[in-house]
């Protein structure tokens, strides 16, 4: 594949920005690096090598002739420009989740299923922040011992809401603050709610996300459940997940409850994660390690901890996992997709 032309869809976006931090932090080999996102940002100049790139608007034209083109835009977005850029011959990553269940379209997190990237057709679909995160907790364990049963409750952070989530938690950590004491007994309606949740995001957590389902789940909890077995192959897995928004910049969060085809005790457990790329064990009770959103916010590694076993059983386990939404989550992961395509065609 050639990799001489890079476009980046959605550059002004949370994940857009790391999208060219990313690229340029690891060197990805390109000979021209193009920015696109709504015409509203067009002209903008965003920080790149010496002088920095200026964002153009994107069109339908826009992504002919480049050889790759990485696409955080929303599904709306993606279903417009993906098919026909990629009918053209340009290899498109897309983070949004309008492909990731097409049976044609590789779900892939390299480290997890990177031979499935053989199949794509120009396109491969970049899984869910969350998804992502508890995948890399579970897919060593899943390999060592075979997933049956997998609970798991997120602590999403409002990046994951784009720029605006961070806005509106800022705004409202700033509304109340001084006003702790009053949060005791607070005057309901006189507290902040913005456009993005609708709810007090500050200092409070909210378990629900978007639509929910004739069953009641959310998006965000489908997700959960059909990315995860997408990406480990595992169509009969059973998957239970409550989705939370909590007030973190940076950084989601599973809390999860594993069952295996086999019994697996916490050591083992801990020696397959701690050799797995891309994944840091924290485990350390008594030295009071153990990962957080915040110690995972600026790196690459999903960190792991809090593994241990379940009373009166040898075939689960219960640990807590956390990841950048906005590096492994989207933009890492995305860059290491094109990585290991380039490699595969070098």
């Amino acid at each position: 594949m050639g990799h001489g032309r890079v476009a980046v869809v959605g550059a002004t976006g949370a994940v857009g920005r790391e999208m060219v931090r990313i690229l340029e932090e690891r060197a990805f080999p390109l000979d021209e690096l193009a920015l696109f996102a709504t015409t509203r940002s067009e002209g903008k100049r965003i920080p790149f090598g010496d002088d920095g790139l200026t964002v153009q608007a994107l069109s339908p034209s826009s992504l002919h002739g480049f050889d790759l083109a990485l696409i955080s835009a929303g599904s709306a977005v993606s279903r417009d420009v993906v098919p026909e850029a990629a009918s053209r011959g340009t290899i498109c990553i897309d983070n949004s989740s309008a492909f990731r269940m097409d049976p044609g379209v590789p779900l892939v997190i390299p480290e997890i299923n990177g031979p499935a990237l053989e199949g794509h057709h120009n396109i491969v679909a970049n899984p869910n922040c969350t998804a992502i995160t508890a995948v890399m907790a579970v897919g060593p364990l899943h390999r060592a011992a075979g997933l049956r049963q997998l609970v798991v409750s997120s602590y999403q952070s409002v990046s994951g809401s784009g720029m605006k989530g961070i806005r509106e938690l800022a705004e409202q950590i700033e509304k109340l603050g001084g006003m702790e004491e009053q949060l005791v007994r607070p005057d309901h309606d006189a507290l902040p709610a913005g456009d993005v949740y609708g709810k007090t995001i500050a200092f409070n957590v909210l378990p629900f996300m978007f639509r929910a389902d004739e069953h009641d789940w959310t998006d965000e909890e489908r997700k959960l459940l059909h990315e995860t077995r997408k990406i480990l192959d595992a169509p009969g897995l059973e998957v239970a997940a409550t989705v939370v928004r909590v007030p973190v910049v940076t950084g989601h969060a599973v809390s999860v409850f594993a069952v295996f085809e086999r019994p697996i005790g916490p050591a083992e457990a801990r020696e397959a994660l701690a050799a797995f790329p891309g994944v840091r064990v924290v485990d350390d009770p008594d030295g009071r390690r153990y990962p957080t959103p915040l110690d995972a916010a600026g790196i690459d590694d999903v960190l792991v901890g809090r593994i241990r076993g379940v009373d009166q059983r040898d075939d689960a386990l219960l640990l807590f996992a956390a990841g950048d939404n906005l590096r492994k989550g989207a933009a890492l992961n995305a860059v290491q997709i094109a990585e290991a395509l380039l490699g595969s065609s070098s």
